[in-house]
């Protein structure tokens, strides 16, 4: 379970709340999107999340373990349970998307026979099967991002945690996604997806999943179409029928990068991933 009650955070820079009121509860099996525009700090609630960033008030729990209260050995421990699709993805770009995936396991202590069958399947429901030996380098900006997903969804992570994992796909690509999301959950997993493409709440609503609008500081319920603005403004039946592929890549809240959100970081950051 996942459980924000009533969170506030620091803009990072200092001065400001960029969040001041975050109370959100995600079970087993449930999917919750967090639409919210860019600058407003769902990158900093993220990383919250993940022990990256401090809160000012309020509390996390994840898994029935409050973040802020974790020693360092015991936060290690929560995110090999923990999925993470960061928004700069953090894979290793000279090593090939099946070592990407197979990372995480190998970490685990899985067994090598069986590391390779998983990241595997991981990639098939990505479409990536032909490109698994391919080195990141070499592979578009839509496939990288999904590769970022089968590294997280390869644990079958009790907790998936993803930022704007559909920011670079076109329609069947962000279908994939959102269905390799709602797998996930449907095993048991509580997920968040943070993300404002139009395509993500096409199949939020498609799949039944809780939407939230992180706005103003808060955390509230998404119940109508009048309560986004900006490029949020057209009905999402406009987006599904139009089949439109999504627009530049997302840019982060604060421009933070986390690089640590990986679940090997110190490997990551030693093979230079970004």
């Amino acid at each position: 379970m996942i459980e924000l009650s009533s969170v506030a955070l620091l803009h990072p820079r200092g001065g400001s709340f960029l969040v001041s009121d975050a109370t959100l509860t995600v079970g087993s099996g449930q999917v919750a999107l967090v639409v919210a525009a860019a600058g407003v700090g769902s990158s900093r609630l993220l990383a919250a999340m993940l022990g990256e960033a401090p809160c000012e008030n309020g509390s996390i729990s994840l898994l029935g373990r409050e973040v802020g209260k974790l020693r360092r050995a015991s936060l290690r421990a929560l995110r090999r349970r923990i999925g993470i699709v960061p928004q700069d993805l953090c894979l290793l770009e000279d090593r090939s998307a099946q070592l990407n995936v197979v990372m995480p396991l190998e970490i685990d202590g899985v067994p090598r026979s069986q590391t390779i069958h998983r990241a595997t399947l991981a990639l098939e429901a990505m479409e990536l099967a032909d490109e698994a030996s391919l080195p990141i380098e070499l592979l578009s900006r839509s496939a990288r991002q999904r590769v970022a997903v089968a590294r997280a969804l390869v644990r079958d992570p009790d907790i998936l945690l993803a930022d704007h994992p559909t920011s670079d796909q076109d329609p069947a690509g962000a279908e994939l996604v959102c269905r390799a999301f709602d797998r996930a959950a449907a095993r048991g997993a509580a997920c968040v997806v943070f993300g404002r493409d139009p395509m993500l709440r096409v199949h939020a609503e498609a799949l039944g999943w809780s939407q939230w609008h992180l706005c103003d500081g808060r955390l509230a319920p998404l119940h109508t179409e009048a309560e986004l603005q900006g490029d949020w403004a057209m009905p999402i039946d406009a987006f599904a029928s139009a089949g439109s592929a999504p627009g530049a890549k997302a840019q982060g809240d604060d421009g933070e990068s986390f690089a640590n959100v990986v679940p090997f970081p110190s490997l990551a950051r030693s093979a230079g991933a970004r």
